[in-house]
């Protein structure tokens, strides 16, 4: 037991000083356990095959999916569209649409997708968005005690609730606490917390319309959209874009092709299923018929050779922001930069644009060299010279991660998921997550079998492959919550958790339980401002659950309220996740988390002691 306690009181310490990654000490402190002798390898390595541990990696995975089809990015233009330009409307609906999507996604999720959609939204009401940007990250911790899954916390709650051999809470049950608490933080936000958040000037985030407003003040690409029509004795008809070399040699980027659906019955026969949508990213075997439209993208001398050969009739159009967004780039496609790097082997050397777009499956649409576009199909290349490729996201992210030719501006998978519309893998995606819900309300499967079923669903529907599965997944997490489950068996099987429970009982048997159920919220929101939240849970439910039981008190109303108050680090922005992220966006500082942070709090704590009691007795 004295043991367990030195390397729960070091971990405590290593955890608050930040001197060390909060992985590296968990994984310190569960490896401290079995080398002292209080864990056997078994107990050690309890924590990896914990089903909290899996439905928590899972959840990643579908918050990245949802992400990732736009569904998240979606819902955020639509609230921000609600807010009919007014910015206390748009602070009222981004809390309440944060809260309500984080209740289902992961708050990081949640917040990394919104956060280009706040600021994009501050700067067109010409306010700043660190008005907005912390009651978005509070929004997103307040928005996960809304569901079992909302946060970690609340699985690790309910796990230990049954652990021990009560009830766990339904799926919607936390929603009774969390939707007050919601209500408090719409209230306290719009009527105080606006007065009390700085007005900072913002850093710059990616942004997409920012984003291609200066991919055409630097290539001028608006200047040469067709949308092509084959006519019906076109002598393109019949063959592929590979026979056309459109792009070879023509110098024809061609961004989509709207193949429409066939109304004579023959002709039905003769034309793909594939021929009825839209082609966003045509391959070279792709073959071209009757009535097709492309939206190309070349100068006009191009174009009119383009006609003269093929027989096809083309309309110049006028593109624009929004115009590219519909086209030219989609959750799976996008365009990017690649400057030649200062050692590139491409340096000096001539390259053939068809040539050099098929070895890396890209279209070269511009050169830019010293902010000057460079017309032509053959090249020598520069140090500097920036190139516009469209291609698909993953094939650009492939380039950034494998090839030290290029440089790529930007951040490519952050673009992809501000697109703002919901591919036909969204719907996918939403059709799974309405089963993850009925799922998980119904009990029909365990909690973490449903979860990973979604997350499978989600792969083999196409809206996340495995490689963005394995990224999605925030490890660190991961790594604390499975290497602190072995401290809680190690204080249960010392001795120590009853220790601490014994203590608790003696000084607080003779008073009423509210004042325990206070003690509980103190302490775990004070560890919370300063270490893992899920961290801090694994800690506290095993002593918050020995104390109850020796008093004689129902375990539920202290394990719901170590939920709620695992969820309120707004002190400090090292809290949450969530908090840091929009630290630098907002260009906060320390004191602006504990001004804003510390009313809420307060507001949080009195609610959680009035209405937890009365909806789930002592």
């Amino acid at each position: 037991m004295t043991v367990t306690f030195i390397i729960l009181a070091i971990t405590i310490a290593l955890f608050i000083s930040g001197k060390l990654r909060p992985d590296v000490v968990a994984l310190a402190s569960m490896a401290s356990l079995y080398v002292f002798g209080v864990l056997t390898v078994k107990e050690a390595f309890i924590g990896f095959s914990n089903t909290t541990v899996v439905m928590i990696t899972a959840l990643f995975i579908v918050g990245e999916a949802m992400s990732r089809t736009g569904v998240t990015s979606w819902l955020g233009n639509k609230i921000v569209a609600l807010s009919n330009n007014k910015s206390n409307r748009l602070l009222i609906l981004l809390i309440i649409g944060t809260a309500v999507i984080s209740g289902f996604i992961s708050n990081t999720g949640t917040v990394a997708s919104l956060i280009p959609v706040a600021i994009a939204a501050a700067w067109r009401l010409k306010t700043s968005a660190s008005k907005m940007l912390i009651p978005l990250a509070f929004a997103a911790n307040t928005g996960g005690l809304l569901t079992l899954t909302g946060t970690p916390p609340n699985i690790i709650a309910n796990q230990a609730l049954v652990d021990a051999g009560y009830e766990g809470f339904n799926f919607f049950e936390y929603a009774y606490i969390g939707i007050p608490l919601l209500i408090a933080i719409v209230l306290y936000m719009r009527f105080f917390g606006l007065k009390i958040l700085p007005n900072n000037p913002s850093n710059k985030m990616e942004d997409i319309d920012e984003s291609i407003q200066t991919l055409e003040d630097s290539y001028q690409i608006f200047e040469g959209f067709w949308k092509v029509r084959i006519r019906p004795n076109s002598t393109a008809i019949g063959k592929t874009i590979k026979e056309l070399h459109i792009d070879s040699e023509m110098g024809i980027s061609l961004i989509k092709i709207n193949h429409p659906i066939p109304t004579d019955a023959n002709l039905i026969q003769k034309v793909s299923l594939k021929s009825a949508e839209e082609d966003h990213f045509p391959d070279e075997n792709t073959v071209l018929h009757m009535n097709d439209e492309l939206i190309v993208n070349c100068s006009e001398n191009r174009i009119q050779r383009f006609i003269d050969k093929f027989n096809v009739a083309a309309q110049k159009v006028e593109g624009d922001g929004e115009f590219v967004k519909e086209n030219v780039m989609t959750d799976e496609v996008g365009i990017s930069e690649l400057i030649i790097a200062p050692r590139s082997s491409y340096r000096g050397k001539k390259i053939n644009v068809g040539r050099f777009a098929a070895k890396y499956n890209v279209q070269v649409m511009a050169l830019n060299r010293y902010n000057k576009r460079i017309r032509g199909r053959e090249f020598v290349l520069q140090e500097g010279d920036s190139l516009l490729v469209r291609a698909k996201w993953e094939d650009i992210k492939a380039i950034q991660d494998e090839s030290k030719d290029f440089l790529i501006v930007g951040h490519p998978e952050e673009l992809a998921k501000e697109v703002g519309k919901i591919s036909k893998k969204g719907i996918i995606s939403i059709f799974a997550m309405v089963f993850m819900v009925i799922m998980l309300v119904s009990g029909v499967f365990s909690s973490a079998m449903t979860v990973l079923l979604t997350a499978m669903i989600m792969v083999a529907g196409g809206c996340i492959n495995m490689n963005q599965s394995y990224r999605a997944i925030n490890w660190n997490v991961v790594i604390i919550i499975s290497c602190m489950i072995p401290m809680g068996v190690a204080l249960q099987k010392t001795g120590a958790a009853k220790l601490i429970a014994d203590s608790m009982v003696q000084f607080l048997g003779d008073m009423h339980p509210t004042f325990f159920l206070a003690g509980v919220f103190l302490i775990t929101t004070t560890l919370s401002q300063i270490m893992s939240n899920s961290a801090t849970s694994i800690l506290m439910a095993p002593i918050v659950i020995a104390a109850a039981m020796q008093l004689g008190y129902s375990p539920v109303p202290f394990m719901m309220i170590l939920a709620v108050s695992a969820s309120t680090a707004f002190l400090t922005p090292f809290g949450t996740t969530t908090n840091m992220m929009v630290m630098n966006a907002g260009n906060y500082s320390f004191k602006d988390y504990v001004k804003v942070g510390s009313g809420l709090l307060l507001l949080f704590f009195a609610i959680s002691i009035i209405l937890i009691p009365m909806i789930w007795p002592y």
